[in-house]
């Protein structure tokens, strides 16, 4: 095998705390660097112009690509064409006509939440955004295709100006083709998330578990719909059974007031807003993880999860899930935007503690799906391919 020198591309600094992308960035790199690798650290592109690698201004990217010898840069933004085009046109072209290879990632489902969940996702709306909430409506269909029509051309950008396009799961592809309607898809590949902690804890683990329920995840609604989450939650601490259950929320983001505000509101009882931290402790204590996304191009938590013997509880939004979780074996899926039927499968979780049991044990059983030699075999296959 060949050894090559790899770069990362991305829109803001390494930070393995703030969210899905970053924390497996950090991963692969550390995976392919133990296989042979040379794995440099994050050059930073923005929006406004500005290029950075370790903190330090970057003028001249071609001269940097060359002394760093690098051989591969995988672009971590394959939802829009940005970044990419960034890159090509600040010395990236150059490099890549000369030899050097993109690796373009797409960290999220192809399928993006429509203009309509966009609106629905503020507290408030001005006359301006609810008139267009209603003609959003009212042409639903049109808006639709008009918006396939522009993630296929993003898509199709992606694809032509990379060397590989890498999704998170096989059932992306149908979505994907559907946009970009080609006529070859020989550089699309999927490579799935691998366990985020370097182990799939033995079933001791569950003696520490104790009545909580967790959320993992940025306090975005437009992204993740914890209000979904906040409304189950109230319906669950109706039920007696629930009395003594906590749920814990870990994770910031500019929405958290928002949530903070409206568990005041409602009165809603047992919820603990715990900010961006570590997550680990909270895994190896939980039962019971919940998620209520828009979508996910994987949903890292719930593999976090498993590999802890936490039971998810999804809204099943996208179809990556069914990747992950065998829906009653190890975790739960519930119809999209049913509040009562998410909050009715956590109740059932509380109340049976042998079902609850069985299904923890067998999160850690399938978690063995997602080591991170399964995973890093699969990026050294895609290297080799380039």
């Amino acid at each position: 095998m060949r050894y090559m020198t790899i770069l990362w591309i991305y829109n803001m600094p390494l930070e393995p705390e703030a969210g899905g992308t970053e924390r497996i960035t950090s991963l692969v790199a550390k995976g392919l660097s133990e296989r042979g690798h040379k794995c440099l650290d994050i050059l930073v592109l923005t929006e406004d112009g500005s290029m950075t690698y370790k903190g330090n201004p970057l003028s001249d990217l071609y001269m940097f690509l060359k002394e760093k010898e690098v051989d591969v840069v995988i672009n971590q933004i394959a939802y829009a064409k940005w970044l990419l085009s960034e890159f090509l046109s600040r010395g990236g072209a150059r490099w890549h006509a000369e030899g050097g290879r993109i690796i373009s990632c797409l960290h999220f489902d192809p399928c993006n939440p429509s203009y309509i969940h966009l609106l629905r996702s503020y507290e408030h709306l001005s006359l301006k955004q609810y008139v267009s909430l209603i003609r959003q409506y009212m042409l639903k269909p049109y808006y639709r295709n008009k918006q396939q029509q522009s993630e296929g051309e993003i898509y199709n950008y992606i694809y032509e100006n990379s060397d590989m396009m890498i999704s998170l799961s096989e059932t992306h592809f149908p979505y994907l083709k559907k946009v970009m309607q080609r006529n070859e898809y020989m550089k699309l590949h999927a490579i799935g998330n691998m366990l985020t902690f370097p182990y799939v804890a033995e079933t001791e683990i569950l003696k520490t578990k104790s009545k909580t329920v967790m959320v993992c995840a940025r306090m975005s609604e437009y992204h993740k719909r914890i209000t979904l989450i906040l409304k189950a939650w109230e319906l669950v601490k109706r039920c007696p059974i629930a009395g003594d259950w906590v749920l814990k929320i870990i994770g910031d983001g500019h929405d958290l007031p928002r949530y903070k505000r409206m568990v005041m509101k409602r009165g809603i009882v047992d919820i603990e807003f715990l900010g961006q931290q570590s997550p680990k402790s909270f895994y190896e204590n939980g039962a019971i993880l919940l998620m209520a996304s828009s979508a996910e191009g994987w949903g890292l938590a719930i593999t976090e999860g498993l590999q802890n013997g936490v039971v998810p509880v999804v809204m099943d939004s996208s179809p990556v899930y069914s990747d992950i979780i065998q829906n009653g074996y190890n975790g739960i899926l519930t119809p999209d935007n049913d509040v009562k039927a998410f909050a009715k499968a956590v109740i059932w979780l509380i109340s049976d503690d042998e079902q609850r049991r069985k299904m923890q044990i067998n999160a850690l059983e399938s978690a063995m799906r997602f080591t991170s030699e399964k995973t890093i075999e699969k990026w050294s296959e895609a290297l080799s391919l380039l």
